[in-house]
């Protein structure tokens, strides 16, 4: 490209590189602008800039947070789908359970947008630590959905991870220390719940 020469969507797409990262929810348009696609490639799309547009116009002011959650169910069901399909081809008999580390990200949007959309499929969380273990109760209620709870671990986060399997959750707590199942069984034995 000259100096001179005009700015083209193609220069757009070398630019950023959309197609190597986007997954067919971003693109660039003919006008050089990015839209999203956010229930995948044949979706309906949203040019990015004219949102923008719209939105100063309404007097938003920059910089904003768009987010997308159609996105994250497309995902999920691609997920899904993927290990379905491979268990029919392969006649697997074990099942796939879809678990979302909170620590990816912990906005409560984020995160009760999936565990809303995975309760078909009941997708599940990982927590590592006490607040993030405390979202997880607070946002998963499906008793088939597993809990995961892993990460440093001192008496009061065991006590809660015990607690959790009353309140019919299907927590399983993940023991990577030999100090943790002492841990654990001194906190179900002063909780007279079964470990």
């Amino acid at each position: 490209m000259k100096e001179d020469d005009p700015w083209s969507a193609r220069d757009s797409i070398d630019l950023y590189q959309i197609d190597a990262w986007g997954a067919g929810y971003f693109r660039i348009s003919a006008e050089g602008t990015v839209e999203v696609t956010p229930q995948g490639p044949d979706g309906p799309s949203l040019d990015l800039f004219d949102l923008v547009g719209q939105l100063s116009g309404r007097g938003l002011d920059m910089p904003l947070l768009l987010r997308f959650p159609d996105i994250l169910r497309s995902r999920v069901d691609a997920l899904t789908g993927a290990f379905a399909q491979s268990i029919q081809n392969e006649n697997y008999q074990g099942r796939y359970h879809c678990i979302y580390p909170i620590k990816v990200n912990q906005q409560h949007r984020v995160v009760g947008a999936l565990v809303e959309h995975g309760q078909r499929v009941n997708l599940g969380l990982e927590a590592g630590s006490k607040p993030e273990l405390l979202v997880a109760l607070a946002l998963a209620e499906n008793p088939e959905a597993l809990l995961i709870l892993n990460g440093y671990k001192d008496h009061e986060y065991m006590e809660t991870a015990l607690l959790a399997n009353k309140l019919g959750r299907n927590a399983i707590i993940v023991i990577d220390r030999f100090r943790e199942l002492d841990m654990i069984l001194r906190a179900a034995d002063g909780l007279s719940v079964r470990p």
